[in-house]
């Protein structure tokens, strides 16, 4: 698995500076090698939690099909997959999970590492029933069973805490002029190739750069989101289509300048939405669509903490 981090300059206006003071635009200078380096950084950070899944139905273990993304989290004694709900449910698969003559999970980790999850091994939870195809809700949760499985997939990734305040997130990374990406793995970067029994499935970890505008942030039905802004000029790298990122991580970021050396540091991030739609483009431009910070660290979960938690070792 490579990372490619694709969308396009930093705004100034959103990076602070070393005394942790807002940088206005033209405040200092950052040369398009060194936003590329932060990019890169920044993608490679953000890919410790970020997971590519794929199926196969029970009973055709060689067929492989890819489903989208999603992010390692966990919640109380909880852990698991943080993604969007249409991915396992229709218009998608309709995965049957959590009973030995279930489906199998195919999960992809940071730097290619494969994990084979057998459905006994792992739950879906249902956290949310959607009211409409434009704002869902659109989450679901994969709850790891297994504590051998768990086990594996630490040794590779790591897991992003959702008992955060999520008000101190909000305050830290959801203002106007902060900015925030879209990560996960687009399916026009990914290749499937069969040879034999052996399924090679090759992917790309996708950073997508933004900062918060004044209509970045909606409420919808007492939900919250977040979007993104698209722009399809002569210059863009977006790709056509960014299906494969529904169920990726929407990360908030706190940057560094150096003016000594010109560079730009990662100071600290966090997990502030789940995306699950994007529309179309008109005019050259669309909107990516994600659940935000009071619905994936608050709403989602009324329901689901009423019943009792696994017993698994932080």
């Amino acid at each position: 698995m490579s990372h490619n981090n694709k969308s396009g300059r930093i705004p100034t206006s959103a990076v602070k500076t070393k005394p942790q003071k807002r940088a206005r635009a033209g405040k200092f200078k950052v040369d398009e090698n060194a936003q590329r380096k932060f990019m890169d950084d920044a993608g490679r950070s953000l890919a410790d939690f970020s997971v590519a899944f794929g199926y196969s139905k029970k009973g055709n273990a060689y067929r492989f099909n890819a489903i989208g993304s999603g992010v390692l989290v966990k919640r109380g004694n909880r852990f698991g997959i943080l993604t969007a709900r249409h991915c396992v449910h229709h218009p998608g698969p309709e995965l049957q999970l959590g009973s030995f003559d279930g489906d199998t999970l195919y999960l992809v980790l940071q730097r290619g590492r494969g994990i084979v999850v057998q459905s006994q091994d792992v739950i879906e939870r249902p956290l949310v029933t959607p009211t409409s195809k434009e704002f869902g809700p659109d989450l679901a949760f994969i709850e790891i069973l297994s504590p051998t499985l768990l086990g594996s997939i630490k040794a590779i990734g790591s897991f992003w805490s959702l008992d955060k305040n999520p008000s101190k997130i909000a305050e830290d990374f959801g203002k106007i002029g902060d900015p925030f990406v879209f990560t996960g793995f687009p399916g026009v970067h990914q290749e499937t190739k069969i040879e034999g029994n052996t399924v090679r499935h090759n992917i790309k970890h996708m950073t997508y750069y933004y900062k918060i505008a004044q209509d970045s942030i909606r409420d919808n039905d007492g939900w919250d989101y977040i979007e993104g802004n698209c722009w399809y000029g002569k210059k863009s790298e977006l790709p056509e289509t960014f299906g494969g990122v529904s169920g990726g991580g929407v990360w908030g970021l706190k940057a560094s300048f150096n003016e000594t050396n010109g560079l730009l540091k990662l100071t600290d991030y966090a997990l502030v939405g789940i995306a699950f739609l994007e529309t179309p483009i008109k005019n050259k431009k669309r909107r990516l669509r994600a659940h935000f910070i009071k619905s994936i660290y608050d709403l989602a979960w009324k329901e689901l903490e009423q019943s009792p938690a696994l017993n698994h070792d932080a």
